[in-house]
């Protein structure tokens, strides 16, 4: 009996109503919960295919198959032995004509041609190498579906040549080496090895489903594509293209389809253009993946009109756990809607941005390290909850303003961003908004810059910003709102912000005399002698906004430079801080929410609202 079949756009509603009823655990999928090492197995599929983001049938997960009622297909180079109904040899061609099981094996030049009607056909795989040098190997004219089973052990390959023979000049399909116009179903405990010289790889022009299999593909264009849907289980993948991606699905006609599901296995990509691109949605349940688009991260050469995108979806991308290590070209992760990210690990090199949202980018929690960048985090909101992410960018660190990105708007070597410069006038549609997680931004154009507000209300925002006067380690066009963690922002003074004055926490904004070093310990002590913050950044500053929960209104700090902590270091701050021998600077009393001073404790009046450098 079929599995009910769920559409994608109600599965991610779902999961995006599930994953915010706990604070502790936001990602509620029972298959996200596995170890950061573990890939998906069938079994888990298996009894776990209500939680997935994929459509199966339980016929999806059956590698099993009756040799007694199956028909033989002994292949013999230019000939074939056939025990059974249903098929027959013609002309260096094997066509299967009637539903039923047939169990394939031996070396054949030609091809496996399905004209089945209505019925389903199950292939299996076993010790097979076909080889066609005029069109596909194996080609599903038309069936139900076709179920293949590589069999438990064995090394299947299929090999086309870069010339197809068609029989009138406006036909242009088949276009891969294995091409279905129908529902396409891959399992089994075998190996597929899978060389398109011509075009595709791997593609159905209807569903395409694997649910297990070693899957190897070289192809000129795309690896593996399927026209509504691509619902993958598990696996193990080693995909490399040319000219195109490495998975597709391109359905642009129909607003439920063109989805990419991945439910499990492990991925090495090497990919011409994007790694793995929906037409609509990509959804992640969890998986190991590793992509490089082009030749990575540094990568010049490329046409810039083109996409080298890790992952991208003209829909949503929701990703719940696994590991992922992307080098692209373009962007690493890009959605024309939005980015939720409910967990995984991260390592990403972009040419452009790191992670990319037309509208929301929602980081619930994680660990994401962005080692390159133009733009690390970017989209109209950006809102984190919880993870620990560490970014380097050439311009904003993670920026928050209005607009979508194109193709040919891209930032960085693609072109001019589409989201531009902050316009002056707080949006209330533009935000950055942080309530948990511990994040590290070092950049060289903004730090955090949002054309509306910007809010903290939990966890710890660490700012390395730059070091010219044209860009502010914090910039925003609305309203900094304060009210829990620990921010400690640095870099240059000539636009410096620092936080509100209507937050509920207090901020102290540090002016020096001139350009302090990278490394440069500043320590803030209350009245009794506890270090509130001791802090060197990690590049030059001349000024340093510092949040904590211990700065209170009334109190008087004390402001030291150099010296020593014992403490333990993690991006310039120190934890459970041991700090001496440093010099005195100044003696500070918060009279207000918001204090602005120089290094000797005068007040300066503006400097928090990018007024440039303090009165001297």
């Amino acid at each position: 009996m079929k599995k009910a079949k769920l559409g994608l756009t109600v599965l991610t509603m779902l999961v995006f109503l599930l994953s915010g009823c706990t604070k502790e655990d936001p990602n509620t999928n029972t298959l996200s919960s596995k170890n950061s090492e573990d890939v998906i197995t069938v079994e888990d599929a298996k009894k776990s295919t209500e939680n997935k983001y994929g459509t199966y049938d339980e016929e999806d997960f059956d590698e099993s198959y009756d040799e007694s009622s199956a028909t033989k297909i002994e292949l013999k180079k230019t000939s074939a032995e056939i025990d059974g109904s249903g098929a027959s040899e013609k002309d260096n061609i094997i066509s299967i004509t009637a539903g039923g099981t047939y169990i394939i094996s031996g070396t054949y030049d030609g091809q496996i041609k399905i004209s089945a009607n209505n019925e389903q056909v199950h292939l299996v795989l076993n010790e097979v190498s076909l080889t066609n040098a005029s069109s596909s190997a194996i080609y599903v004219e038309q069936a139900k579906k076709v179920i293949t089973t590589l069999a438990d052990g064995s090394k299947n390959t299929l090999i086309d040549s870069s010339n197809y023979t068609f029989a009138s000049a406006d036909e242009t399909e088949p276009d891969a080496i294995f091409f279905s116009k129908d529902d396409l179903v891959i399992n089994g405990k075998g190996t597929l090895d899978v060389t398109g010289s011509y075009d595709n790889g791997i593609r159905s022009k209807d569903d395409l489903v694997i649910t297990n299999g070693t899957i190897n593909v070289t192809a000129k264009n795309n690896a593996i594509k399927g026209k509504d849907s691509i619902s993958i289980a598990g696996g193990t993948f080693s995909l490399k293209t040319t000219e195109g991606d490495a998975i597709q699905a391109n359905n642009s006609t129909d607003a439920d389809k063109g989805w990419i599901a991945i439910d499990g296995g492990k991925f090495n990509i090497q990919s011409g253009n994007d790694g793995i691109q929906a037409e609509t949605n990509l959804s992640i349940s969890t998986a190991n993946i590793t992509v490089q688009t082009a030749n990575g991260y540094d990568d010049h050469t490329i046409d810039t009109t083109a996409s080298y995108k890790g992952l991208k979806a003209s829909g949503n991308i929701i990703i719940d756990d696994g590991n992922f290590d992307f080098n692209a070209a373009d962007d690493t992760i890009h959605s024309n809607a939005t980015v939720t990210i409910n967990n995984g690990r991260f390592s990403l090199a972009s040419g452009d941005d790191g992670i990319h949202a037309d509208t929301d980018l929602v980081i619930n929690n994680g660990t994401i390290a962005i080692s390159n960048s133009y733009e690390g985090l970017e989209g109209a909101s950006v809102t984190i909850n919880n993870g620990t992410i560490s970014l380097l960018a050439s311009d904003d660190g993670i920026n928050a303003a209005g607009g979508s990105s194109g193709e040919s708007e891209q930032a960085g070597q693609f072109g001019t961003d589409a989201f531009g410069e902050p316009g002056g006038d707080g949006d209330s549609t533009n935000f950055i908004e942080i309530n948990g997680g511990n994040i590290f931004v070092n950049a060289d154009g903004d730090g955090i810059d949002s054309n509306g507000d910007v809010r903290m209300t939990s966890g710890t925002l660490i700012v390395n910003g730059p070091t010219d006067n044209g860009n502010a380690a914090l910039d925003y066009d609305g309203t900094f709102t304060m009210d829990g963690g620990m921010l400690v922002s640095s870099g240059s003074s000539g636009m410096a912000m620092a936080s509100s004055d209507s937050s509920a926490q207090a901020t102290l904004s540090l002016y020096f005399d001139d350009t302090k070093a990278a490394g440069t310990l500043i320590n803030l002590k209350n009245e009794s002698g506890k270090t509130i913050a001791s802090v060197a950044p990690e590049k030059a500053f001349s000024h340093i906004a510092i949040s904590s929960p211990d700065l209170k209104v009334g109190e008087t700090i004390t402001l030291s430079i150099n010296g020593k902590d014992s403490g333990t270091v993690k991006n310039g701050l120190y934890n459970n801080s041991n700090y001496s021998s440093g010099t005195e600077l100044a003696k500070i009393t918060l009279e207000n929410v918001m204090t602005s001073v120089d290094q000797s404790g005068a007040k300066v009046s503006g400097g928090q609202m990018g007024g440039g450098q303090p009165p001297r």
